[in-house]
């Protein structure tokens, strides 16, 4: 057996084969001579995979580390967009009760035009100045809500966008 693993050695040496070789080698279970010189190359290339392995090692836990906060990230995202969802279920409420307080008012008009009193002018004017203060506060809160909506909605698709590439 000697001599095939010198003959796949000389193979080896020529330039074509020493992959063939060293796996025929490692199959056969041959043992190949080995100097002490090969001893130190093969002390220092262990100990250059020991301090590889040690930095993949400590990556593995930074990116481990980076995805956990970013899990965390991600869960304040989550609660950034119930809320969110919140204030538009609240909002909703608000635009039924105004349409409601709308709806009433109109009735209070119609009421007042039918009696052709003007005794309930000043009343319904003051009504309607608070209706029309509550209707722009109701507008500007719509319009900072959908402004909210097209800011989240804008940076989590570039969120995904990011990290689709």
């Amino acid at each position: 057996m000697h001599s095939i693993a010198q003959s796949l050695i000389q193979a080896s040496t020529t330039g074509r084969g020493l992959m063939f070789a060293l796996s025929t080698v490692a199959v056969l279970g041959l043992a190949l001579p080995v100097s002490a010189d090969d001893h130190e190359q093969m002390k220092k290339e262990h100990a250059a995979a020991h301090a590889e392995h040690d930095q993949w090692a400590a990556e593995h836990a930074k990116w481990r580390a980076e995805h956990m906060r970013a899990l965390a990230m991600l869960a304040k995202i989550q609660a950034k967009i119930y809320e969110h969802e919140a204030e538009l279920i609240e909002h909703e409420e608000e635009i039924r009760d105004h349409e409601d307080h709308t709806t009433h008012h109109a009735e209070e008009i119609a009421a007042h035009e039918a009696s052709g009193d003007d005794k309930d002018h000043h009343d319904l004017a003051q009504k309607h100045g608070e209706f029309q203060t509550r209707h722009k506060a109701m507008a500007k809160k719509h319009a900072d809500l959908g402004g909210a909506h097209d800011e989240l909605t804008k940076m989590l698709k570039q969120i995904l966008n990011a990290i689709s590439k």
